[in-house]
């Protein structure tokens, strides 16, 4: 056995006939992407779902629209300041075949540096989890931070 996981199927599915939960998780994402709540338990409360619920299934949906076009990520990497820290982040995203939609570096404080980089996917979860650990085991990041996926 190599260990390989089977490729994942996919179904497209009228939304009149999903189970209520799926649309209740798509409402919580779209609450907390659009910062609209605090928190999860407050999206979760607002909608009406248990949190077991949502962290069930909020990485097994997600809107057509982006499942064809890829996901958009925004991270915020935190950075000890080197020369070309921004070029060293820059190529976890280049050799990953992420499309940079935009990167921007802060000037040195305090000897960090902070990146904020929008990047589309292919709209595979776990190939942005891929990314973003890639970019903890870089040489100088302190921190990555998700701050929005759509």
């Amino acid at each position: 056995m190599t260990g390989k996981k089977p490729p994942e199927k996919y179904y497209l599915v009228r939304e009149d006939i999903l189970p209520e939960v799926f649309l209740k998780v798509i409402e919580v994402k779209r609450l907390l992407d659009l910062k609209r709540v605090p928190s999860v338990n407050a999206a979760v409360r607002r909608v009406g779902i248990s949190r077991s619920a949502y962290y069930k299934y909020r990485k097994a949906i997600r809107p057509l629209k982006t499942m064809e076009e890829g996901a958009v990520t925004t991270v915020l990497v935190t950075m000890e300041y080197q020369e070309h820290s921004a070029m060293m982040c820059l190529a976890v995203f280049l050799e990953a075949g992420a499309e940079i939609i935009g990167f921007q570096q802060t000037p040195p404080v305090d000897g960090l540096v902070h990146i904020l980089a929008t990047f589309r996917s292919s709209g595979v979860l776990e190939y942005e989890e891929a990314l973003i650990y890639r970019l903890t085991q870089t040489r100088g990041v302190v921190r990555v931070e998700s701050l929005r996926q759509t």
